[in-house]
């Protein structure tokens, strides 16, 4: 019989999004978390042309600083190896931020428009050129769309629990992390979305444990802003059906 996998968001806030994921194993939620940090492709300054640099700060250092900016990805335009041109050119006195960048694609843009860049003052110059590349984190860390984890979905056992104790050990547990229902006990937030350690020194002082599914699991994504969670999902699994069918093609040919 297959199993049928099931997924449903459990958290989002900020650039953090939580999916509970059931009927999978640990192998496919390991192998789901590499291809994301290491296989989904997205847009980041990989060369700088400096034309004109009068300002404090060296081209090394700006370049630097210019290579780690996150950039909102079209993945509809641009595939692994496409590359993009932007230009940045000001003159002091002044504060050169990302606002000062523009893209030859308008569709294509330096997420937050505040960051510093650098500070000219006066006659000061800086005249440059960058080309992105939509590439992976197997070339480089900058180009990860995010950071990504995995654990599994803690609960209660009340196989060795006195049930004298349920009360008190609900009243001991910091408040809200746990409890009683049916007289058992049930953590309140077994996704980790606000209480990030559960009461597990509490319940082994009375005999309890918190023991962990084989089979369900919560995934964290956190973004760089770069891509959508729903498109790195997406180019994860393309990613991984094309690798399957790339050794499905292999063994066809033994």
């Amino acid at each position: 019989m297959v199993k049928i996998m099931d997924i449903k968001k459990v958290y989002e806030e900020g650039s953090v999004t939580k999916y509970l994921i059931k009927g999978t194993t640990p192998t496919f939620m390991n192998t789901l978390r590499r291809t994301i940090m290491t296989e989904v492709p997205c847009l980041a300054i990989e060369e700088v042309s400096f034309y004109e640099n009068t300002g404090i700060i060296f081209d090394e250092m700006l370049a630097n600083r210019l290579g780690l900016l996150p950039i909102k990805t079209d993945t509809k335009a641009y595939k692994r190896g496409d590359k993009v041109k932007l230009v940045l050119e000001k003159e002091g006195p002044g504060i050169v931020t990302t606002k000062d960048i523009k893209c030859t694609d308008p569709k294509i843009e330096i997420l937050d428009k505040k960051i510093y860049i650098t500070k000219l003052v006066k006659d000061q110059k800086l005249r440059l050129e960058m080309t992105a590349l939509m590439e992976s984190g197997t070339k480089h860390a900058k180009f990860q769309p995010a950071i990504v984890s995995y654990n599994e979905v803690p609960y209660i056992n009340n196989d060795k629990i006195d049930t004298k104790n349920l009360k008190e050990i609900v009243e001991s547990a910091p408040k809200g992390s746990i409890e009683l229902k049916a007289g058992k006990l049930f953590l309140t937030d077994p996704y980790n979305t606000k209480i990030q350690n559960q009461p597990v020194d509490i319940l082994e002082k009375y005999g309890a444990k918190i023991n962990y599914s084989e089979d369900e699991f919560v995934l964290t994504i956190e973004t760089t802003g770069q891509l959508t969670t729903q498109e790195i999902i997406e180019s994860a699994i393309k990613e991984i059906t094309t690798k399957l069918e790339e050794i499905e093609e292999g063994i066809k040919k033994l």
